[in-house]
C-alpha cells in the first residue's frame, strides 16, 4: 500500500514538472548557480575579504531571491493546461504545488551557496550561523509570494515580473531612505546585507517580510478559488 502510494506520488511529481518545463526551474536556478560561480572565481583570484562578503551578500540577499519570485509568478500565471486541470482537481492546489517545486529548487540552491560562502569565508558582515537563513529566506518569500499575488490578480506573468523587478530595484537605489523610515524598513529587503543594523530593526523586519508575505500567498490562494478568472490570461 506505501509502496502504491509514494509510486503514485512521484508520477504525480513528474507529470507536473514536465507541465512546468524547464524554463521556471531554470529561471529559479540562474542566480544561485551564477552566484556561486561569481564568489568562488572572485575567492580563486584572491579578492579581498570586503568584496567577497559584499558578492555572497548580494547574490543571497537579492539575485537569488528575485529570481525564484520571478520563476514562481511564472508557474502561476502561465499555465496553457488551466482549462483541463480545473475540471477535475482543485487548481488552488495544483498552483501551489508547481510552485512550491520551483521555489523549492531555488531555495535549496541559496541554501547550498550560503553554506559554500561562509565555508569560503565569504559571509555578509556581523551574520552568524543564523545567516544560512535568514539572510536570504525572508525576502525570498516576500518576493515570491507577491509576485504570485500579482501574477494572480493581473493574470500576467510578464506585469508580475515587471512590477516586481521594480519594487526590487527601488529598495536596492532608494535603500539609505528606506531604511530611515519606521514604517518601511520593517519591509526592506536587503536588511540582512545593511550596515549598523539595530537589533530591534533586525528582528522586526525578518519576522515583517515573512508576514506579509504569508498573507500576500492566502490572498492569491483565494484568487485562485475562482480559477475561471485565469481563462484567457496572458501568456507572456
Amino acid at each position: 500500500m506505501q509502496r502504491d502510494l509514494d509510486r503514485s506520488l512521484w508520477a504525480r511529481l513528474r507529470l507536473e514538472l514536465r507541465v512546468i518545463g524547464l524554463a521556471p526551474p531554470a529561471t529559479a536556478l540562474a542566480a544561485p548557480l551564477a552566484g556561486a560561480v561569481l564568489v568562488a572565481v572572485l575567492h580563486a583570484t584572491g579578492a579581498t575579504a570586503a568584496d567577497l562578503d559584499r558578492a555572497a551578500g548580494a547574490v543571497l540577499a537579492g539575485f537569488a531571491p528575485l529570481g525564484v519570485a520571478i520563476a514562481a509568478s511564472s508557474v502561476t500565471a502561465r499555465d496553457p493546461g488551466a482549462e483541463l486541470v480545473m475540471t477535475s482537481t482543485p487548481y488552488r492546489r495544483v498552483v501551489f504545488l508547481r510552485t512550491a517545486l520551483v521555489v523549492g529548487a531555488g531555495a535549496l540552491a541559496t541554501f547550498v551557496d550560503a553554506v559554500t560562502f561562509r565555508a569560503l569565508g565569504a559571509w555578509p558582515k556581523g551574520q552568524g550561523t543564523g545567516g544560512y537563513l535568514l539572510v536570504w529566506a525572508p525576502p525570498m518569500i516576500w518576493l515570491t509570494a507577491v509576485a504570485v499575488l500579482i501574477a494572480v490578480a493581473l493574470r500576467s506573468s510578464a506585469a508580475a515580473g515587471g512590477l516586481i523587478g521594480g519594487v526590487w530595484l527601488g529598495q536596492l537605489v532608494l535603500a539609505h531612505d528606506i531604511v530611515s523610515h519606521t514604517v518601511l524598513r520593517a519591509q526592506f529587503l536587503f536588511m540582512g546585507v545593511a550596515d549598523k543594523v539595530q537589533a530591534h530593526d533586525w528582528t522586526v523586519n525578518r519576522i515583517s517580510l515573512p508576514a506579509v508575505g504569508l498573507a500576500a500567498a492566502a490572498a492569491a490562494g483565494v484568487l485562485l478559488g475562482r480559477p475561471e478568472r485565469l481563462l484567457g490570461s496572458d501568456a507572456a
